[in-house]
């Protein structure tokens, strides 16, 4: 009989070797994988029954991990394992499919006590009785709605293999299950194969089967997807994906199926593509053969800018099924909202407009979806939000103006502000660029010779745990590089939805500064903002439970983070904030609260404080020089509190995660759980949280910054004057 196979999904050796070890004493065969690109090669090349995966995995993590998964094989029981999570990292993970969510440590009763019941299970889905599929519908009437309809069910009637094309969003493979479930072959099942999930060789092997086992494998040969389809339906999702060699082996099969007598014998496709096959079959990017083979009928899906008629009867499907879902009251939108959602151009289709839809009816807590509500990309759309911008200018020809200097000052510098360049590039003369240029009295820094700033990455992601200080909840953080221009996001890992790491997204600033866009959320990134400042990281996908981990109160082991992972220079600029007059919030006096900026050629904080003592009068100055002068003279300070302020902190259900080895804690007379690492620690640590906020721009800013008795809020708003200065918005 054969053995029962569990993969185990973790980068610490020995969870691997004590999950395995015990397992294999239950006589199941365990294989095991580090990371979610060894565990999906896995996935596709063994015959699994069971995976337990962790959620904290460098590069893909475990939920992507487990999407990728779920999209690979709906069936295969998965278990997600963390030493960090919440409540609704188990919602999200069971929402996702997981059978089960195990917190660590791990109990080894719980473990095979998951073992067997997923055995279980698979046996008595076995001897069920496959329901009928769930009937769905096209939404909408529309013109080009009504003639999709038609064409459906003509093409239901027959068993001709069908191309649908289309762009990515608009509903492709909707149209292939209507035409699937209405067709002579309904009774029979639909199998989709997407093309671009495989590398050549894997969707070889996945669409054809192997012949003999793999000489590294063990097992009867693999039945690929055309064989086991049999006589029901085959979608083949994005075609034109396929490489060419595959295309002419899929023209021999399909040959091969068309000489048998009687069409219900035949495996039906339905193909789906984004571009039309034609003009590539005449430039030699797809076989002509197989287009001829695949095209007998053909429909085309128009995209949802072209049947705008139809977005208030999908706004209002989705948001009735989302709001049954999630238990919400169902969601209205006001008509200033649905105007601004009809005229968005949709570029990511119905799907975009669906995850739009989902993402209200979640965040929004009022039964009325108002305009305030939308994304700001969406109301950036609507006329009311033109409005405003229009009542800046009094006549056609000062915004006409305004527009030609924004234009042009933005395209100088692109170029670092050469003028040659420029002008070559919009396609003007040199001499009309001057012209313009003093015209429209636009400044050009005098040329230097100075270093130009690139922008940085991460040579490859890595993982760190701790403890959320105002939670107290387990943490953890995975960082992993982004191309250029993509800027810090914080991302959530059990939703996968992010918020940049930008001013705009400031939610707080109390205690800490924390960022939120709808409900997802970024807390106390203060410390770790600060890094990557000092690092100058311009371009980082940071995956967290809502709350950075506080560590041990400083900002050292983010830095031990940063270079572990390693620092990669882009091709692409890195464009500075040069301060160029003085900025203010606050009065500016001996014991005034305030915070100021000037001009200065380097990024410099001088900071001042006067607190009771044991804390009394501290100052300190630093430039942020390099990264190693941030680390030894900043990034040590830890957090400090006054034991008075514990219980205000407490009563507003924070400061859960402070413990006496990450936060500084002082009476009325000394210090009474630590040794200070610097007699000045305090003002350093006010100049740490400073130079995180200060990255809120996405940009390193030049400039000389003096405090004193000031926090989170006084940066953010010092911050938010110099946004719109220098008009850096997100």
């Amino acid at each position: 009989m054969k053995k029962t196979r569990i993969l185990i999904v973790d980068d610490e050796e020995n969870i691997l070797k004590t999950m395995r070890g015990s397992l294999e004493d239950e006589d199941y065969e365990v294989l095991t994988a580090n990371d979610g690109q060894e565990a999906m090669d896995k996935v596709r090349a063994e015959n699994l029954d069971l995976i337990f995966l962790d959620i904290w995995l460098p590069g893909m993590d475990g939920m992507e991990t487990l999407k990728s998964i779920k999209e690979y094989d709906t069936n295969l029981d998965v278990v997600l394992m963390t030493g960090h999570g919440t409540i609704n990292t188990a919602i999200q993970a069971i929402k996702f499919g997981a059978l089960d969510f195990l917190e660590k440590p791990l109990s080894l009763d719980n473990i095979l006590s998951i073992a067997n019941s997923s055995l279980e299970r698979k046996r008595a889905i076995e001897e069920e009785t496959s329901l009928p599929p769930k009937e769905e519908e096209l939404i909408g009437k529309s013109a080009s709605t009504i003639r999709i309809k038609q064409e459906i069910n003509k093409l239901s009637k027959s068993n001709k293999n069908v191309v649908i094309t289309g762009e990515s969003g608009t509903g492709k493979e909707l149209i292939a299950r209507l035409i699937h479930n209405r067709s002579p072959k309904r009774k029979n099942q639909m199998i989709k194969f997407n093309c671009t999930f495989y590398s050549p060789e894997e969707m070889s092997q996945e669409l054809f089967g192997t012949t003999l086992p793999s000489s590294t494998k063990k097992g009867p040969r693999k039945t690929g997807v055309l064989e086991k389809v049999g006589k029901g339906t085959l979608f083949l999702d994005s075609i034109e994906k396929m490489p060419l060699k595959l295309q002419k082996e899929l023209v021999e099969v399909l040959k091969k199926e068309s000489g048998k007598n009687g069409n219900l014998n035949e495996t039906r496709i339905l193909a789906s593509s984004t571009s039309n096959s034609l003009p590539l079959v005449k430039e030699g990017g797809f076989n002509e053969e197989l287009y001829q083979l695949l095209g007998e009928s053909s429909i085309s899906l128009p995209p949802l800018r072209e049947r705008k008629g139809d977005i208030p009867a999908l706004l209002t499907f989705f948001l009735k099924t989302f709001s049954q879902e999630h238990n919400r009251k169902v969601k209205e939108l006001e008509d200033e909202a649905l105007e601004a959602l009809v005229n968005y151009n949709w570029p990511g289709n119905i799907k975009e407009l669906k995850n739009v839809a989902e993402k209200l009816v979640i965040s929004i807590p009022t039964t009325k979806i108002s305009i305030n509500s939308l994304p700001p990309v969406i109301k950036g759309e609507s006329p009311t939000k033109r409005s405003r911008s229009y009542d800046k200018h009094t006549s056609l020809k000062d915004a006409e103006s305004a527009w030609k200097r924004d234009f042009l000052l933005f395209h100088l510098k692109k170029n670092d502000n050469d003028i040659s360049t420029t002008a070559r590039k919009l396609g003007i003369r040199k001499h009309t660029l001057k012209k313009y240029i003093e015209k429209l009295d636009i400044m050009l820094m005098p040329e230097k010779k100075v270093k130009q700033l690139r922008q940085k990455t991460l040579k490859r992601s890595v993982v760190l745990s701790g403890q959320g200080l105002h939670s107290g909840m387990k943490a953890g953080i995975i960082l992993s590089p982004l191309p250029p221009n993509s800027g810090i996001v914080f991302g959530n890992i059990t939703t996968s939805e992010n918020v940049p790491a930008h001013i705009d997204y400031v939610e707080s600033t109390g205690y800490a500064t924390s960022l939120k866009k709808g409900k997802t959320l970024a807390r106390t990134i203060e410390h770790f903002m600060a890094v990557i400042h000092a690092y100058q990281i311009s371009n980082l996908l940071v995956k967290i439970n809502d709350e950075i981990p506080i560590m041990d109160g400083s900002a050292l082991d983010f830095c031990q983070l940063i270079e572990e992972a390693g620092i990669e220079e882009q091709e692409t600029k890195l464009d500075e904030v040069i301060i160029d007059e003085k900025y203010s919030i606050g009065e500016i006096s001996q014991n005034g609260k305030y915070i100021s900026i000037e001009p200065h050629n380097t990024f410099t904080v001088k900071y001042m404080l006067n607190y009771p003592e044991p804390v009394g009068k501290q100052e300190y100055t630093f430039t942020l020089k390099n990264s190693q002068s941030f680390k030894s003279q900043i990034a040590p300070a830890r957090t400090f509190g006054f034991l008075k302020d514990i219980g205000e902190l407490e009563k507003k259900g924070l400061a859960s995660g402070g413990r006496l080895h990450n936060f500084i804690l002082i009476d009325d007379e000394k210090v009474v759980n630590t040794k200070l690492r610097f007699p000045d620690e305090f003002a350093r640590h006010k100049i740490l949280d400073l130079i995180g906020d200060f990255y809120l721009l996405g940009k390193p800013i030049k400039g000389l910054v003096t405090a004193h008795m000031t926090g989170h809020s006084d940066n953010i708003a010092i911050l938010k004057k110099i946004r719109d200065k220098f008009n850096i918005y997100w």
